[in-house]
């Protein structure tokens, strides 16, 4: 049931819902707090940066050698995808979006709830109710072995939401805490 109030009394509608006075009893969610937010640590930035280079040095090097190689468009049209793509995997990803991505995301947990936010284009916020994760699991490449990186995907019947780029050892406590919140079986 939804309370309206009179005028000059309480909050409604979307103010209600910001100042978290909507639902009487609505309890915040574990990122409202800006204290309980956790971040990424520092190396993510290099370790994207140097992902980005890499499928750059493959994704461009190709292009180039399709642009030379191959008949397709115009020359000109050609070298316009090359330099596209020298400019995304190199301009955007190594240079100006991994330092945005890290600053923009965060996570938080509470012993009901998982709460994360992450994009730079479009920002999502998710909430994984910790009754509904089904299976955790933690995948770690050889680049990420290197940087001691994890990624922490949780999953749910609806689907799975993935941390990238977690601190190993944070990742294995992370996936410990949730799978004794949710009343996960260990099966290692």
């Amino acid at each position: 049931m939804i309370h309206e109030f009179a005028e000059g009394g309480a909050p409604h509608g979307v103010d209600a819902l910001a100042a978290g006075t909507f639902l009487p009893g609505l309890a915040a969610l574990p990122g409202d707090d800006p204290h309980a937010r956790r971040r990424l640590p520092a190396r993510v930035v290099t370790y994207w940066r140097l992902r980005s280079g890499l499928a750059g040095i493959v994704v461009v090097g190709l292009a180039v050698l399709g642009a030379v190689r191959l008949d397709w468009f115009t020359p000109t049209a050609r070298w316009i995808i090359v330099g596209t793509a020298a400019l995304w995997f190199f301009g955007i990803g190594g240079i100006v979006g991994p330092p945005l991505r890290r600053r923009l995301f965060w996570y938080s947990m509470s012993p009901t709830e998982i709460d994360l936010q992450h994009g730079w284009v479009v920002r999502t916020r998710t909430v994984v109710p910790m009754s509904r994760v089904q299976h955790l699991k933690s995948e770690q490449g050889l680049l990420g072995r290197r940087f001691a990186l994890a990624d922490l995907h949780i999953h749910t019947a609806a689907g799975a939401v993935v941390v990238k780029g977690l601190d190993q050892s944070e990742a294995d406590l992370i996936r410990s805490r949730i799978s004794v919140l949710a009343g996960l079986a260990d099966d290692t």
